[in-house]
């Protein structure tokens, strides 16, 4: 059989490479890494993770607190993220100390308890504006156990950023918010 001079090849290197450039997809978008959940550092698998976990109720599900769908946003948080405007606590329906608002147009009760996109946008922003500021306990021991940032967005669902810190320091505050403290075990070590 006779050899083919590397000569000849060249034209056929250039020429597949040409069409691969011409027809191939970009390798812009593609990486090696995982993929990222919206706060850093935090892999897309782990984010679901907390998502699942976070996720207690069905979507119209509204508490007897005024807490509103899957996720039990209570007006003071929903405020916090844009959904909301003038959060105060009132007294709804015989409970004392509930916190409620006016919803910004176009919603409504209806309309955001019908849409779980608005809920997860308003969980992920909720905890996204929440991690930076209480990043700073994250590694904390309480109980024995040491704080990861799931574990203290998990508390501070419940009691608001301000929270996190007397929860974390006090173990009288601890005791007090068990549904807290509970929402910690739940969630912590997740990321």
């Amino acid at each position: 059989m006779k050899e083919l001079n590397p000569i000849y090849l060249l034209p056929v290197g250039v020429f597949s490479f040409l069409m691969g450039a011409a027809l191939g997809r970009s390798r812009k978008e593609l990486s090696m890494l995982a993929p990222k959940g919206p706060l850093p550092g935090v892999p897309i698998t782990h984010w679901e993770r907390f998502i699942t976990v976070m996720a207690i109720a069905p979507k119209r599900h509204v508490t007897s607190r005024r807490r509103f769908g899957t996720f039990g946003l209570d007006a003071r948080r929903l405020a916090d993220v844009g959904f909301m405007d003038s959060p105060r606590k009132a007294t709804v329906d015989g409970e004392m100390g509930v916190w409620t608002g006016e919803w910004k147009q176009p919603l409504s009760t209806d309309k955001f308890l019908g849409s779980m996109p608005a809920q997860y946008m308003a969980f992920k922003r909720s905890m996204t504006r929440m991690a930076p500021k209480i990043a700073g306990f994250v590694g904390a021991i309480v109980d024995g156990q040491k704080c990861s940032l799931s574990g203290l967005l998990g508390v501070g669902h419940l009691a608001g950023e301000a929270g996190v810190e007397s929860w974390v320091k006090n173990p009288e505050v601890r005791n007090r918010f068990k549904a807290t403290t509970t929402n910690f075990a739940r969630t912590n070590g997740i990321f």
